[in-house]
């Protein structure tokens, strides 16, 4: 699957792209890869970013078998539109290809399911969506104080409860969508094999080996030279800051 629209609805004021971006999916389009990851470079390095720019660049990359590159471009469009079906096929696809197969720690029930959740929606639209229910409350509860029929106070406080439930999810919601997509930092290891160190110098014990496509999660850094990386079994350990690119 590939995309033909460089922006999503509410960027369609960067039109002005779309030439390059056309003229890049035609290079693709006749096989011509390493002509179209130039033109999409051009775009991004205009200071423009969409998920289906992204999403491109992986399809490209994968083309020229470029495992590393395909997935964190995959990655990044992923960042911006968590629910699409063609990235995460695309995803699972060319992660197929890697080394490494680590086996993943099964999430906590409620996690899983907040993770799900927050997909379906940006941070700030559940922040957005938050706020309304928050102003609904206070709608209420003004209109609950002067009331002065008992069914009337009965049936407000009820739904001032249901209201201050759906803001504490919400609002959870939506802090969770920033943390996952803003706070958390993941890189794509891009060296053939690289030693994860105990500690963050070289005549540190080695803890294990991985190689390129692997995805990691960024928890500390030393030096501006060291990284310590978590992978998704929980295993930590330190590896050289430009052996990876990150997300």
């Amino acid at each position: 699957m590939f995309s033909n629209n460089l922006f999503s609805e509410e960027n369609l004021n960067f039109s002005v792209f779309d030439d390059k971006f056309t003229k890049a999916n035609n290079l693709y389009n006749d096989s011509k890869y390493e002509k179209s990851i130039e033109i999409y470079f051009e775009i991004l390095d205009s200071g423009v970013h969409s998920s289906e720019l992204y999403y491109n660049l992986g399809n490209s990359f994968y083309k020229l078998n470029d495992i590393p590159n395909s997935i964190l471009f995959y990655e990044k469009s992923l960042k911006l539109n968590p629910t699409d079906k063609d990235i995460i096929n695309n995803l699972k696809m060319v992660n197929n290809a890697i080394i490494d197969d680590i086996t993943k720690i099964p999430e906590p029930f409620f996690d899983n399911q907040l993770n799900k959740i927050s997909n379906n929606l940006s941070y700030s639209n559940w922040g957005l969506i938050s706020l309304i229910i928050s102003f609904l409350f206070l709608l209420l509860f003004i209109f609950y104080f002067f009331s002065k029929e008992p069914i009337v106070k009965r049936t407000s406080f009820t739904l001032l409860l249901v209201l201050l439930f759906l803001i504490g999810i919400t609002t959870k919601i939506s802090l969770h969508a920033y943390e996952k997509n803003h706070l958390e930092k993941y890189a794509i290891i891009f060296s053939s094999k690289i030693e994860i160190k105990s500690e963050p110098n070289e005549r540190s014990e080695n803890l294990l080996i991985l190689h390129m496509g692997t995805k990691v999660k960024i928890i500390d850094s030393f030096n501006d030279e060291w990284v310590k990386i978590k992978l998704v079994n929980g295993q930590e350990g330190w590896i050289n800051n430009n052996e990876i690119k990150i997300i």
